[in-house]
């Protein structure tokens, strides 16, 4: 038996877990505003006591916490609520309604207290259930302090949980003991679970002639994120991503990083792309078959399982039916998406598929491993057009409009022209240094790019070509692109990934394959001379060759500083250590003049030349400055003739003076071949080393670049520091006419207004840097050369060209992306047609837009999400981030991006995305019901336990007085009871005859209907009718004779006497009636009174007729009592006379029914003899 209870324990133990995580389970489901956790633990604590609902409450909420993090630490909570429950339940609270209410208030106070100070320590204050967490939105926006917010939001959940889970076991328990559901009271449980199992059931644009050369050049690997350090593909779809493929995987790229898609087993192995119509990305691996992508979303994958001949895939292609050929190295499949993405057709003829294209009239051609080629025409194998030669294996094809190139395997490149299906050879090309063709691409300005294992070659319409130098980047280029914005993308399967970029800044020295460090630069004669630190380098007039002469001999590793030719198109040169050359040109000669120490120069390490009004030249170096004149060395300034710093880095011609710039000195002017003055920090500079002199063309004053930030020197000789420009270390300015200034620096090169630089109030200035295309570093102490708006800087890698008017290139497209969005860390879908949905309980979204440029520049990008931000926000494209926004309240917003063409400037590409988060659950008006029920009940419980309480005292109260008034009824029966049997004991021959005159009282009195109370009361009195005899003497009372007149007097006192005691007894109704009437007779003739018929009280005749019943059936002092018949007799005899006579015939009427026992009267009358 032990044995059958202990599993039954275990069994009902089981049941309840399942029926709380069940009921736990279809609350979250259905979003209830309760738990519904507890019925079982309560269900187990109340049948197996409180050990068992312990264990049930700690085990749910362990269960359930391993796919809700928040549930595990309330199963100590989940314990203790079993444990009490168990405990009252012992204590037999549910045996009542009010109790069991009572228990649920003080169980959800508990778990409130609780709940709410581990929530707000683990969890932010939220409750966990998504209506009390809109409780406590609601009380926040209303203004409540959070703590109180968090105790309301937390009991309105627990208040309704708590008094729902003990009245279900409150009325379990009724259903139990209703008798019929007793045999139910097994599977209740079962029920329950089997309840919850159900409910989950339910449940293009024109552009000019591009340089290519001038590109700059980007080569991607594993470095920069390529980790396969391949490519053996790219492509780009609609919305401006590119796409690699490789031995390692599919990779994304949106100009700022490689993406690597992991997640997709069927893109491992990478062979070729391709980018349908519909914006579709067909990837075809190397033993996976092809997969179809849609914003990195698999919409379908094709292998041999679905029919297609090899999983290996070579080539991709659809033609102008939407038919889409696969080429594999079984054979070619024919796919169509049509009611399904299927096989249709296989050529197996067709195997090791290399290279496909399609034209525009149904046309497909088909080339082999081994060069063959199969041409298709509405999906059928036909005969190539006449015209077509098949003479030598083909390597590569491709359709352009009504051409077709072709390449052979011994690098020849055939053009075709197609005419009504017949084919006209136009051109054959063969491009020196272009071998193993490998593919075509065809631009909008019809040009061709020839890919090959060797490099890269441009193919013009006329039939001209050019090699494109890609640098060392030549092996194995298999395919190209050129992205939206206008950039070459080259592939190859050895050396990854070459990015060939637009720019502003031409890097010269590339083009030659040289680096070095420029100090100088000057265009003389054609040729563009550049003064390094190893001497000269010359560039031809296309500035693309490197040129030798006598003059670059010459220097051959001498420090050039600077470069200048004067007025007479003679040109300068100064150095470090050779002191001055003089260089003239005639009939392809140079004639060269060098000035050293024994010409009277001041040493031979010069840095700067300039030419005054008068056409002589002066010459500043570290000894001191040099006018020349001619051949001669015409004057010299040293601290010998008051210099005070030889050392000169700088000089400026202004008018009939000139200025000299020192290392430490400050400003020397020179006027009519004298010192006039002196400008140093004393005057306002803000360093004595002065870098630079530049005059302003606009307001006429000269600005000075010192060591340590810039100042500027107004026409009437006045100082002005200008502090406020946001960089010091600065090398050179450029000032136009325009009022544009460039200030040249480590930094880069900042783009300001002279109206704003002499103002000194601007802090924010564009910087042209590597971020804007200019990737390169400026040489301080450099000497550039300006030829109308282009520059040709000095820079540490060599010199790079730039135009003044066109040095920025944010003015064109970019795109933008934005295709997910995270809430709370969930991954959703976005686009900029349909508005996102936000759900009401979402605490924070993080928003990654990207935007697509492979550009050099680095444009500047406004976000803002309008109805939350105050303003936009502005930043550089390489500094933005993710977005993150957090507590946004219902309503509808939009993000907006855009592209702008400076930190102030308008927009150049914008997006808009439309979120709309839905209406706090708190602000419908069904949930300010919910709340004012939640109120309501609770003010109702309130009120029904105040009232319930004061009832339960009052009732309390009345029962104790009942008890009491109850306690002294017995007492007073008890005293009269007393009295009577004193009085009977009186007469030892009438003992009980009170008790039986009041015994046949009562039986009469309820034949005339007599009330509970009034044959009470009439009881009592019939006790005391004799009450008078205490006052007779017993001689008299035990007299066994007759009684002599006198004697009979005095007996007959003992009515009044028993009327004189009874007057004052107040605890039974008139009860002096009954002593002092029942000697009254029916005719009248009776003692004291002498009352007749309804004159003497009923309840007196009642007892008189009593009392003389028993007398005669009684034995008595002076006889024995009377036969039956003679009673009957008598009282006959005496009706209406002695007796009333309709009590006369109840009395008989008792006699006769039986309910005055004569029989036993009598045989208890004998036992008294």
């Amino acid at each position: 038996m032990k044995n059958k209870k202990e599993y039954k324990i275990i069994l009902w133990t089981i049941a309840a877990l399942a029926v709380d995580l069940l009921g736990r389970v279809m609350a979250d489901r259905l979003t209830l505003p309760i738990w519904c956790d507890s019925i079982g633990t309560f269900l187990i604590a109340y049948m197996a006591g409180p050990v068992c609902g312990g264990i049930v409450g700690f085990t749910n909420n362990i269960v359930y916490g391993i796919f809700v993090d928040q549930q595990s630490v309330f199963c100590i909570v989940g314990a203790l609520l079993g444990i009490v429950v168990g405990y009252f339940a012992k204590k037999k609270v549910f045996e009542s309604q009010f109790r069991t209410m009572t228990l649920g208030m003080g169980l959800a106070l508990f778990s409130t207290g609780v709940a709410v100070v581990l929530n707000t320590v683990l969890y932010d204050g939220q409750s966990g259930n998504i209506w009390g967490n809109q409780v406590i939105e609601l009380c926040i926006d209303k203004g409540f302090p959070t703590y109180l917010a968090n105790l309301l939001g937390q009991f309105c959940v627990e208040f309704l949980d708590k008094l729902l889970c003990v009245e279900i076991v409150y009325l379990c328990i009724r259903l139990f003991r209703s008798g019929r559901a007793r045999k139910q009271a097994g599977t209740l449980l079962v029920l329950l679970v089997m309840a919850g199992v159900l409910l989950q059931k339910e449940n293009v644009q024109a552009r000019e002639a591009a340089d290519y050369d001038s590109y700059v050049q980007m080569q991607y690997g594993k470095e920069e994120g390529l980790l396969s350090g391949e490519a053996n593909d790219i492509a780009q779809t609609k919305d401006g991503k590119l796409w690699i493929g490789t031995y390692a995987g599919l990779f994304s790229y949106d100009g700022t990083r490689f993406k690597l898609l992991q997640n997709i087993d069927s893109v491992k192995n990478v062979n070729c792309l391709y980018v349908d119509e519909e914006g579709r990305l067909w990837v075809g691996t190397n033993d996976d078959g092809v997969t179809i992508l849609i914003n990195e979303h698999v919409m379908n994958v094709l292998d041999e399982e679905n029919g297609l001949l090899s999983n290996s895939v070579k080539s991709i292609v659809c033609d102008s039916d939407g038919n889409y050929y696969i080429g594999t190295t079984e054979g070619l499949s024919q796919v169509s998406l049509s009611s399904g993405v299927k096989v249709t057709k296989s050529y197996k003829q067709t195997q090791n598929v290399m290279d496909m294209s399609a034209d525009g009239n149904g046309h497909v051609v088909i080339v082999t491993e081994r060069g063959k080629t199969y041409w298709l025409k509405d999906g059928e194998i036909v005969q190539s057009p006449q015209g077509f030669m098949q003479d030598k294996p083909l390597r590569a094809v491709c359709f352009a409009d009504d051409l077709l190139l072709t390449a052979t395997e011994d690098d020849q490149i055939r053009i075709y022209q197609m005419e009504n299906d017949q084919m006209k050879l136009v051109q054959t090309i063969v491009m020196d240094g272009i071998e193993e063709i490998n593919s075509f691409y065809m631009t909008e300005k019809n040009e061709f790019f020839v890919c090959s294992d060797t490099g890269v070659a441009i193919l013009q319409p006329d039939g001209t070509y050019e090699t494109l130098n890609t640098g060392n980047f030549t092996s194995s280029i298999d395919n190209m692109l050129i992205d939206y914005q206008g950039n070459l993308w080259l592939s190859s399967s050895r050396l990854g990934l070459m990015e060939l970029c637009q720019s502003s800044f031409t890097e010269l020295f590339r083009e030659i394959g040289e680096t070095a460090v420029v100090n100088t630069t000057q265009k003389w004669q054609g040729l563009l001379f550049c003064g390094t630190d190893q001497g000269l380098v010359i560039l031809d007039q296309n500035e693309k060759s490197k040129v030798e002469n006598e003059i670059s001999d010459l220097l051959q590793n001498i420090r050039v500083r600077c470069l200048m030719v004067d007025s007479q198109d003679a040109l300068w040169i100064a150095t470090t250590g050779m002191g001055i050359y003089q260089v003239s040109a005639a009939n392809g000669t140079y004639r060269i003049r060098n000035f050293t120490e024994e010409d009277g120069m001041p040493g031979t390490r010069f840095r700067n030349i300039c030419e005054l009004l008068d056409g002589r030249i002066v010459a500043a170096g570290d000894y001191g400055v040099a006018i020349l004149s001619g051949n001669t060395v015409e004057r010299v300034f040293s601290a010998e003739n008051g210099l005070m710093n030889e050392k000169s880095l700088c000089l400026l011609a202004d008018g009939d003076s000139f200025y000299i710039g020192s290392d430490g000195g400050g400003i020397t002017q020179i006027q009519d071949d004298k010192i006039a003055a002196h400008i140093g920090k004393e005057d306002g500079l803000s360093s004595d080393v002065i870098l630079r002199m530049v005059v302003d063309p606009v307001s006429g004053g000269i600005y000075i670049v010192t060591s340590n930030g810039l100042c500027y020197r107004t026409p009437d000789g006045t100082i002005k520091y200008l502090k406020n420009f946001p960089y010091s270390n600065n090398y050179d300015m450029i000032c136009d006419t325009d009022g544009t200034c460039w200030v040249l620096g480590s930094a880069g090169i900042y783009i300001a207004d002279t109206t704003d630089l002499v103002a000194d109030e601007k802090t924010d200035y564009l910087l042209i840097n590597a971020k804007r295309g200019f990737r390169s570093s400026l040489v301080a102490n450099a000497w550039m050369y300006r030829e109308g708006e282009e520059l040709y800087l000095c820079c540490d890698s060599g010199v790079v060209k730039v135009s003044m008017a066109q040095y920025d290139m944010t003015a064109k497209s970019y795109r933008m992306i934005l295709d997910y969005i995270y809430v709370d860390g969930e991954k959703y879908d976005i686009d900029r047609v349909d508005t996102f949905r936000l759900a009401s309980d979402a605490d924070k979204i993080v928003l990654e837009p990207e935007v697509l440029n492979y550009s050099m520049n680095d444009p500047y990008v406004s976000v803002f999400l309008e109805g939350y931000d105050e303003k936009a926000t502005v930043c550089l494209l390489s500094e933005m981030d993710k977005l993150t926004y957090q507590k946004l309240k219902p309503g509808i917003y939009t993000f907006r991006i855009a592209i702008l063409d400076g930190a102030d400037g308008a927009v150049v590409e914008s997006a808009n995305y439309k979120i709309e988060k839905e209406t706090e659950m708190y602000q419908n008006w069904w949930f300010k019901l919910y709340v004012i029920f939640i109120a309501g009940l609770v003010l109702i419980w309130v009120t029904w336990f105040i009232t319930r309480t004061q009832a339960q005292r009052t009732l309390l109260k009345q029962k104790y007085e009942l008890e009491y008034a109850k306690k002294q009824i017995q007492m007073g029966n008890e005293t009269i009871l007393s009295i009577a049997r004193t009085v009977d004991a009186k007469d030892s021959n009438t003992s009980e005859h009170s008790f039986r005159v009041s015994e046949y009282s009562v039986a009469i009195a309820k034949r005339l209907q007599y009330s509970k109370e009034k044959c009470e009361n009439l009881r009592q009195m019939a006790l005391l009718h004799d009450i008078g005899k205490i006052g007779i003497p017993d001689a008299i009372l035990n007299k066994p004779g007759r009684l002599t007149d006198e004697e009979y007097a005095v007996m007959k006192t003992h009515v009044t006497r028993g009327g004189e005691i009874l007057k004052d007894f107040t605890m039974i109704d008139n009860v002096s009636v009954g002593a002092l009437y029942h000697h009254e007779r029916y005719d009248g003739s009776g003692y004291c009174v002498g009352l007749k018929g309804e004159e003497i009280p009923l309840d007196a005749r009642i007892i008189g007729i009593a009392d003389a019943f028993d007398a005669m059936t009684a034995n008595r002092v002076y006889r024995k009592q009377l036969d039956i018949d003679f009673v009957i007799g008598e009282l006959k005899r005496c009706s209406g006379t002695q007796f009333d006579p309709k009590l006369v015939d109840i009395l008989l009427s008792l006699i006769e029914d039986g309910t005055i026992d004569v029989e036993k009267l009598y045989a208890k009358s004998k036992e008294d003899k």
